[in-house]
């Protein structure tokens, strides 16, 4: 098991005056999450291979986002690995059993989907769903990091999720390409321990997205699509969206784009359509799930939070400490490593 640095309480005075930080997906994994489930041997496909089970066709309009940095922390694994057991979370099971029951009642129409799980259950959300649904599926990796033992975020058990749920693509046909649903897969470990200094020993393999990131609203118009749904784990654990979307959020909805924010638990127990209609009223479904996003000081804004971490976020040292040759695993020599940073 990984050892996970204590966070201090969430309900801390932003250093600005600011006033109380909310709890976001980041905060709540890292405070309430089991530990990283035990270690599993994996045969490990090669980084093109991982990438052709999970990468959509060029043609796709939602291609341009998909993020290859994980992914290309298989080839150095030579093909054998140690991860993670990611069938073992509890979170990728309950993910995946919420997959099928929105797959059961059908997709809402004009929607995006932003699924900010812990990286193995998003992953295991979008295959499942693509898998179940009648209509194709879109899944767009957005994984920014490396691994590494001592890793302060486990992206291993990120890579786990991408080698155990594999997705069904859509087929190449430009149809089945222009009408899948889009469905972007995030990791709520990406900012984690937001309060600590993770120190001069640890692989600060956090990192963020932008909002070129992720589609614009002239984008999402230009698709036909009319409202987000923002899935975490708990609503009970998150209170607002995590602070690297909250401009996207913003400018999504200034544009008249409707947002959501639900649960596994909710997307459980969406009912069935009534008399074998399909698909169900997503629209008065979602209606009391509605989500306005108030302007708020984010970590994206905070100075104090790039002086606490140990680069990444457009910093030195982006640069990943993996390299061919390596094996990977507790005890063998070269002992893996990771990405010091990772993205930004």
């Amino acid at each position: 098991m990984r050892a996970r640095l204590g966070i201090l309480p969430v309900a801390l005075v932003g250093v600005t005056g600011c006033g109380l930080r909310p709890w976001t997906p980041s905060v709540s994994v890292a405070f309430w999450s089991e530990d990283v489930p035990a270690l599993r041997e994996y045969e490990v496909p090669s980084s093109s291979s991982l990438a052709a089970r999970w990468q959509l066709a060029p043609e796709s309009p939602w291609a341009r986002y998909y993020k290859g940095t994980l992914v290309s922390a298989a080839d150095p694994m030579a093909g054998h690995a140690a991860l993670p057991d990611v069938q073992r979370l509890e979170v990728a099971r309950e993910a995946a059993a919420a997959a099928a029951h929105v797959a059961a009642v059908g997709l809402p129409a004009d929607t995006l989907w932003i699924v900010d799980l812990r990286g193995a259950a998003s992953a295991a959300f979008a295959a499942r769903l693509s898998r179940d649904a009648r209509e194709p599926i879109a899944p767009v990796v957005t994984f920014n990091n490396w691994p590494a033992h001592d890793g302060l975020v486990p992206a291993d058990e990120t890579l786990a999720g991408l080698i155990a749920f594999s997705p069904r693509l859509p087929p190449p046909e430009a149809n089945a390409l222009e009408r899948a649903h889009p469905v972007f897969l995030l990791d709520s470990w990406r900012l984690a321990y937001r309060f600590d200094d993770p120190g001069d020993e640890t692989f600060d393999n956090r990192y963020m997205l932008t909002p070129t990131d992720l589609p614009d609203a002239e984008t999402l118009r230009a698709r036909a699509v009319t409202r987000v749904v923002y899935v975490v784990e708990d609503l009970d654990d998150a209170e607002v969206e995590e602070d690297d979307l909250h401009a996207s959020f913003r400018a999504w909805q200034a544009a008249g784009i409707g947002i959501a924010v639900v649960d596994l638990a909710f997307l459980k127990t969406v009912p069935a359509p009534v008399n074998g209609s399909w698909p169900v009223d997503w629209a008065a479904r979602l209606a009391p799930r509605g989500y306005w996003a108030r302007e708020r000081y984010t970590l994206v804004d905070d100075p104090y939070f790039y002086a606490r971490a140990r680069a990444g976020f457009g910093l030195a040292f982006g640069r990943p400490f993996i390299h061919p040759g390596y094996r990977w695993g507790p005890g063998r020599p070269g002992g893996g490593g990771g990405g010091h940073g990772g993205g930004g």
